[in-house]
Formats: C-alpha cells, structure tokens, sequence
C-alpha cells in the first residue's frame, strides 16, 4: 500500500470494496479481524470473540443502511458489544463513585460535554 502511496481514504474504500482481492488488502482486512479477536478476548468475551466474523453487509444481511456495502460485522454481534461496552461503563462509573475518585455531577458533566461535541 505504502508503494501505491495511496491515502488512508482510498485504502479503506478498497478495504471495504468486496471485489478488491489484492494480497495486501486481504492482509489488511486478516489484520483486522485478528485485532478484532484480540481485543474482545482481553476484555474476557470469549463467546463474542469465537464468532466476530466480518462480512461483506448489504440488504440481504444488514436492515441498518450506513453499514450496507462495508466490511464489518453484523447488526446483531455490534448490538451485543455495545451493550457489553455500556454495561461495561456503567459498572465501572459506579465503582469509581465508591471509591470517590468521581460523583454523579462529575459524570453529568462529563455527558452534557459529550453531548455538546456532538452536538457541534
């Protein structure tokens, strides 16, 4: 990739272009999944990691349109993670609550700034 001395954009779109099958393309999105796997085994989800399996998604395979055409995983293994993550957050800003390193306004703030980034 480095000798095509293409951009981080163009490489991702061919990375998610299911007819591009040059080696290193292929390497790259073997990379991922191998992070992918790596990453939810550190955090203990042993279940998810056996099955996170990126595929090429389009209307036969994903209700959710922003995904349709890219390589990533399915509606139903993101939903898991993400609800793992958030309880993940929630149990972790409790703890922090406990121990008194953070209060319930140190959290509201932290979300109304959030919300403001995204917002601009």
């Amino acid at each position: 990739m480095v000798s095509r001395k293409d951009g981080m954009t163009k490489i991702y779109n061919r990375f998610h272009n299911c007819r591009d099958t040059v080696e290193d393309i292929r390497r790259l999105r073997e990379l991922h999944a191998a992070m992918d796997y790596a990453v939810l085994e550190a955090y203990g989800w042993h279940d998810l990691a056996a099955c996170a399996t990126a595929a090429f998604l389009d209307e036969t395979n994903e209700d959710d349109h922003p995904y349709q055409g890219r390589l990533f995983w399915p509606s139903e293994l993101r939903h898991k993670v993400l609800a793992r993550l958030l309880a993940l957050n929630a149990e972790r800003a409790a703890d922090e609550r406990a121990a008194g390193v953070a209060t319930v306004s140190d959290v509201d703030e932290e979300e109304d700034e959030t919300d403001e980034e995204v917002d601009a």
